[in-house]
């Protein structure tokens, strides 16, 4: 089975299997990781992106949350980084988040913020959403499975602090590269990459395409998309549950004239390539990389089809 993997992420599965240690506690013990990881240069006109993947939780977060590591762990888009990599390699940059979502969520804007899980006074620029109210903000209140993270409220300034230190730092870099990206280029396309749980009762797609409804991508693109991954067996579903969050809202504008760029979110259901309870990788691993590389490399057609 590992063969089929990249070899960190056999290594990392078959001791998950053997029943060492969890490459994350591992991590944990290590120095922290540069919050933002850019690789690869502006070679094409499509920027890969992985805000959620973030494998590095912080010590101190941990032993002060009331929930165990592997709670915590449920909104993680594991491996998505990874799953991406022979995509990556077709030439163009990819952006991820060394943190994870739990910490500081870079999906969302950076002042949504539920103001009830601090105490003190709550800056005028906080402008909290319904997400963000129901704790699914910048800094989340709540887990990916909808268990309380704190044990107390926190003071106002370590969010003050995550988002300076994490949030920024990742949206610092995403837009950097997409501007050079679009410099070069003319246009760019980001592919924002995400997972998504099985839902218990509902049929799932394999693959949701997010474009704000029209209001971040071109359809070109989007039919694309869904052309390439149905025709490899796999399922889609445009904008239905997931249209894209923030960066997805924040980045495409495929209206604005010489500015003009793309978003598409990419939800993948996580039972393709992996145990959801476990979170080992499975045999569907290789297969579904390899999806990605012929959906990107059939964006990149695209792109040389439509030079003007």
């Amino acid at each position: 089975m590992n063969s089929l993997l990249p070899p960190a992420l056999a290594l990392h599965s078959s001791r998950m299997t053997e029943g060492a240690t969890p490459a994350v506690d591992m991590a944990q013990r290590q120095a922290a990781p540069s919050p933002v990881l850019v690789s690869g240069g502006v070679e094409t006109p499509i920027v890969l992106a992985s805000p959620h993947s973030g494998r590095f939780y912080p010590e101190r977060f941990v032993q002060a949350s009331r929930q165990p590591l592997d709670v915590l762990r449920s909104g993680e888009d594991s491996y998505i980084d990874l799953l991406a990599q022979p995509a990556h390699a077709l030439g163009p940059s990819l952006v991820q988040a060394t943190f994870p979502r739990v910490f500081c969520d870079p999906n969302r804007a950076a002042w949504d913020l539920d103001t009830r899980m601090f105490h003190g006074t709550i800056p005028s620029f906080v402008r909290p959403t319904e997400r963000g109210l129901a704790g699914l903000g910048s800094i989340p209140r709540m887990t990916g499975n909808q268990r309380p993270i704190y044990r107390a409220r926190l003071p106002f300034s370590e969010a003050a602090l995550r988002i300076r230190d994490y949030w920024m730092p990742y949206h610092t870099a995403l837009a950097n590269v997409m501007e050079q990206t679009r410099r070069r280029h003319g246009r760019c396309l980001l592919l924002d990459l995400h997972s998504m749980p099985d839902m218990p009762d509902t049929e799932t797609a394999d693959f949701v395409l997010g474009d704000r409804h029209g209001a971040a991508c071109a359809n070109l693109f989007m039919e694309t998309a869904e052309r390439v991954i149905q025709a490899q067996g796999f399922t889609t579903a445009r904008n239905t549950p997931y249209a894209g969050g923030y960066i997805t809202q924040h980045y495409g504008r495929p209206h604005d004239g010489q500015n003009a760029q793309h978003a598409m979110q990419i939800e993948i259901r996580r039972s393709l390539y992996m145990d959801e309870a476990s979170r080992a990788p499975h045999a569907g691993f290789g297969p579904l990389a390899d999806a990605l590389t012929r959906l990107v490399q059939a964006l990149l057609d695209d792109f040389s089809a439509h030079r003007g």
